[in-house]
């Protein structure tokens, strides 16, 4: 009897050790492709920001610091509610500002996506570059 007893409690506890591991597992796998995604979110961000600029240096907000929104699909600048679409627990924020450290050009600004989304606490990944006017030194 007592042999049963000891090998139940052992099975039970392999189990939950199981459980536990296969949780985790789950839970890291999720948060994993969570930040895959987001970082892909915000590497378009800084290429559709690209892709603006280069359509026009005037697209970009001057304000000593700006900051906009790039929906999904959409390739000019928004205000308001930053969430990526309406069924995406992403939102993206663009933040242009004058940080006084790109000395390669007069019209320089520096770019800032960070996105963000809610798991069980609110995570980001952040991505900069600086953008230069380079057409209006040619």
């Amino acid at each position: 009897m007592i042999e049963a007893v000891v090998a139940v409690g052992i099975v039970i506890l392999l189990v939950t050790g199981l459980l536990v591991a296969t949780t985790s597992t789950l839970k890291f796998g999720r948060m994993s492709k969570d930040r895959t995604t987001a970082l892909q979110y915000a590497k378009e961000g800084l290429e559709i920001v690209r892709v603006i600029k280069d359509n026009g240096w005037d697209n970009i907000p001057s304000d000593s610091t700006a900051t906009r929104c790039l929906l999904e699909g959409e390739q000019e600048f928004t205000t308001g509610s930053c969430q990526i679409s309406t069924t995406s627990p992403f939102s993206r924020t663009i933040d242009f500002t004058d940080d006084g450290d790109c000395t390669v050009a007069n019209d320089c600004r520096k770019v800032t996506v960070t996105v963000s989304w809610m798991d069980s606490v609110t995570r980001t990944v952040t991505l900069s570059t600086y953008l230069t006017n380079w057409r209006s030194t040619l």
